[in-house]
């Protein structure tokens, strides 16, 4: 059994190779291996994987076409696959075409992650995520959700054991019952995984993230009609004197630099969806509401409380479907 990951003890580790990659960027710029030696192994090490055991790190992974950077096992079997990059490099989250090859290659059979790193920024594809992309950057202000974000997704403990397998053989498991709860947004808690939004109109989106909460958020303001041709580029950043913006009719930012991971919600109307941690999801969300008008109290976070039993054995008797 793997030893849990602390937050804040791991955010101590964020802090060092923030600064370290500040401080020595141009001898490990433009080096995979010095990238690799100085900024990822150690925070593998960090997060409970040790890059010196192949029992647990396998270094230029054979795969059916071509070799992994590193790959993370579990039993034996590979079950994380890690791409490392030079630092600097910019990590482009719009091109799926590497997640494919990994997740579709035959020799990567348990697959639950990919991830690619530049050394400072990671951004992660899990199978528990339906694939979707969720970035992480040392670099952020915000160490301790940064180190948050980490262990929940890259901790070597959270891949102590495998998930329960269904009847056809799969790894699965059968909720018995889902408990829904609600809370205003202001008061939602960024730790726990939402599962829609219910505006004061009576309206609802399904949020299977945070990430999500963000673009129906943004989404909401523009189908109710609020925000008008002059308002564009909206900009929600507070300070700074790089002005970054979250709504534009173009995917770039008011200093010409294109949007990181834009997406077209509307004809014409593009938004920007790279936020670094959840917690700044959940704060651009309320202040795109404010910003147009929307009193976000009035906006609730439903949170699905799911029971979940393996499907090995017989479930108890009790009801489907969500509680009233």
């Amino acid at each position: 059994m793997k030893k849990q990951v602390d937050p804040k003890q791991l955010e101590t580790m964020v802090r060092e190779l923030k600064e370290r990659a500040a401080a020595h960027r141009d001898y490990i710029g433009g080096h995979e291996t010095r990238t690799r030696v100085m900024l990822i192994d150690p925070l593998l090490l960090a997060l409970g994987w040790d890059p010196e055991n192949p029992g647990e790190v396998q270094l230029e992974f054979k795969l059916s076409v071509g070799f992994a950077d590193y790959v993370l096992m579990r039993n034996g079997e590979p079950i994380v696959v890690v791409e490392a990059k030079k630092l600097g490099t910019r990590l482009d989250m719009r091109n799926p075409g590497q997640v494919i090859k990994y997740t579709t290659d035959p020799a990567f059979t348990d697959k639950e992650m990919v991830g690619f790193t530049n050394g400072v920024q990671w951004v992660f594809f899990r199978a528990s995520k339906n694939w979707e992309p969720e970035s992480v950057d040392l670099a952020s202000d915000q160490t301790f959700e940064t180190a948050y974000d980490l262990v929940e997704c890259l901790a070597a403990s959270k891949f102590d054991s495998e998930p329960p397998r269904n009847e056809s053989g799969l790894r699965g498991s059968v909720v018995l019952q889902v408990e829904s709860q609600a809370t205003p947004l202001p008061d939602a808690d960024w730790k726990k995984k939402p599962a829609r939004l219910r505006f004061g109109d009576g309206s609802e989106r399904e949020t299977p993230s945070w990430r999500r909460v963000w673009a129906e958020s943004a989404s909401y303001v523009i189908d109710r009609g609020l925000v008008k041709a002059g308002d564009y580029p909206v900009v929600l950043a507070r300070g700074g004197s790089v002005k970054k913006c979250a709504l534009n009719t173009s995917p770039v930012h008011l200093h010409g630099r294109e949007f990181d991971d834009p997406i077209e919600i509307r004809d014409g109307i593009w938004l920007e969806q790279h936020i670094q941690s959840s917690t700044k999801r959940k704060e651009y969300s309320i202040r795109m509401l404010e910003r147009f008008g929307i009193d976000p109290t009035t906006v609730l976070i439903e949170y699905d409380t799911e029971i979940i039993a393996s499907t090995d054995s017989p479930p108890p008797p009790v009801n489907t479907g969500r509680a009233k």
